[in-house]
């Protein structure tokens, strides 16, 4: 993996407006070097648009590289295009043409009322096809959990729908396929071996013309409720990541490691922060040739309200083939260069960590380092579920802040936002305030700002519950990252 943590001259460029290098760059040279990093910048935590303009409509998707050319497909969620693939074509990840829905209504009688989710394409080279998997529904609920099948000569269409089936008989929603070196298929899917829906994760070999499931390999991770299958081979070790099955809230991702897809896996280990920066994983997508491969871990953070607004969050990905570990952490903006493979990070100084650190109380066996000591599974507890609580960070002198970034505590099942404002001093008598009482994002927020201070609190004001009227939440807080 190519992964350059460093600034480039078009990254300052874009970062600083073109300040930091005027004096050295001619004003041609800055044109062009700006121009450039707005082609690379990936930015995440708002809406992405086409060339036309309009929101891109590829939930629960995947990219697939054929040529030099990548493809993207994925959900449309709009409520008149229920049951529709959209597919968008591109050269840089970063610009995006609307290239039409891969599979319509009037397709194919299946189509007529239905919800296809997750679809995932390959290309078969013994049969020259592209092979797009789904999970198929009726629309108005998940009981036939069923894959779906479609082909095509081209990979931005017309698809040709073969139908829908469970696999070997059991059930299958979440899902992916996942193409080996040599040519194998695999179909990953949230299945029921405990009689759960989505229970226990399958593992299937496909045949080779990939339209069936040639045999089954392994279940995994029984009795764990996983969805959200992702699969990607990094010198020889299987790395697979998923999500906590939690409808349409945020989880905390995990990953296992395998020589060989039909096992034995490792156990789960936890992959970013609790709630994978308040997304679900969808796939896992590699980038430059295959000696600087790099890797993206794309995502929805699911709009539950309205699904069509749903956003993106792409975030490198670092795998160590050597130890089988996998590391993800969040960037608001960085830069990739599709053809080569190198993702550009910019560089940041995390300014609260390890510093002294206070809180309104404290509850037994915990402790307010906990919340800057870089560690994603520690937390800050109160001590006590009195509302408001503060948690608060001396960084020593007075720095300036950039971003304020916050990992809240969650519960499965009653997950709840945190109503919060940030107080930033510079002597610990005069401050002032960033008022968050506005927030509705779920287990992760990130706070672009500008402000120097020697001080910086964070109140919480209160929990919204989604599924229960009363806050029963204890204050509490996993991680603050104040990046300088």
């Amino acid at each position: 993996m190519y992964l350059r943590e460093q600034v480039s001259r078009r990254q300052v460029l874009r970062m600083l407006g073109g300040l930091a290098l005027a004096a050295a760059v001619p004003r041609a040279g800055q044109r062009q070097a700006a121009a450039e990093a707005r082609d690379a910048l990936i930015t995440n935590g708002r809406a992405w648009v086409d060339a036309r303009g309009e929101v891109i409509q590829a939930h629960g998707g995947s990219v697939l590289r054929a040529g030099s050319r990548y493809y993207w497909f994925g959900e449309d969620r709009r409520e008149d295009a229920r049951g529709l693939i959209a597919c968008y074509a591109s050269d840089d990840l970063v610009h995006w043409d609307f290239r039409g829905h891969m599979l319509a209504p009037g397709d194919h009688p299946e189509l007529e009322a239905c919800k296809l989710e997750r679809p995932k394409v390959i290309y078969n080279p013994r049969t020259r096809q592209f092979v797009m998997w789904m999970h198929y529904e009726n629309a108005v609920d998940y009981s036939l959990a069923r894959t779906a099948v479609a082909i095509s000569r081209q990979p931005d269409g017309p698809y040709t729908y073969l139908g829908s089936f469970r696999p070997l008989g059991n059930e299958s929603r979440d899902m992916t396929v996942f193409q080996d070196e040599d040519g194998t298929a695999y179909l990953v899917s949230a299945s029921n071996k405990l009689g759960g829906a989505n229970d226990t994760l399958a593992v299937y070999r496909l045949t080779e013309d990939y339209l069936q499931v040639a045999a089954f390999e392994v279940w995994l991770f029984e009795g764990q409720y996983r969805e959200a299958p992702a699969v990607v081979k990094h010198r020889g070790i299987y790395f697979l990541f998923t999500s906590q099955a939690a409808g349409w809230y945020p989880s905390q991702a995990a990953y296992a490691t395998a020589r060989s897809m039909s096992g034995p896996w490792s156990p789960l280990a936890p992959l970013g922060n609790p709630s994978t920066f308040n997304s679900q994983g969808t796939y896992v997508l590699p980038v430059g040739p295959r000696h600087h491969r790099a890797y993206i871990f794309m995502a929805d953070r699911w709009h539950p309200g309205d699904l069509s607004t749903s956003q993106y969050i792409w975030l490198p990905l670092h795998l160590d083939g050597v130890n089988g570990t996998a590391r993800l952490e969040w960037y608001s903006t960085w830069c990739v260069d599709a053809r080569s493979g190198r993702l550009e990070l910019p560089p940041r100084t995390n300014l609260a960590a390890g510093r002294a650190a206070t809180a309104s109380s404290t509850g037994a066996g915990s402790s307010p380092r906990n919340a800057n000591d870089e560690q994603y599974q520690t937390r800050w507890v109160a001590a006590n579920n009195s509302w408001p609580a503060w948690w608060q960070v001396d960084l020593g002198r007075v720095l300036e802040v950039r971003e304020v970034d916050i990992s809240w505590y969650m519960v499965k099942g009653s997950e709840g936002y945190y109503k919060y404002k940030i107080h930033y001093s510079l002597d610990g008598d005069s401050w002032r305030t960033i008022d968050r009482t506005d927030n509705t994002d779920y287990g992760f927020t990130a706070d672009r700002t500008s402000f120097s201070a020697r001080y910086v609190r964070v109140e919480l004001v209160t929990a919204v519950l989604h599924n229960n009227p009363y806050n029963w939440y204890t204050p509490s807080l996993y991680e603050v990252k104040l990046w300088g």
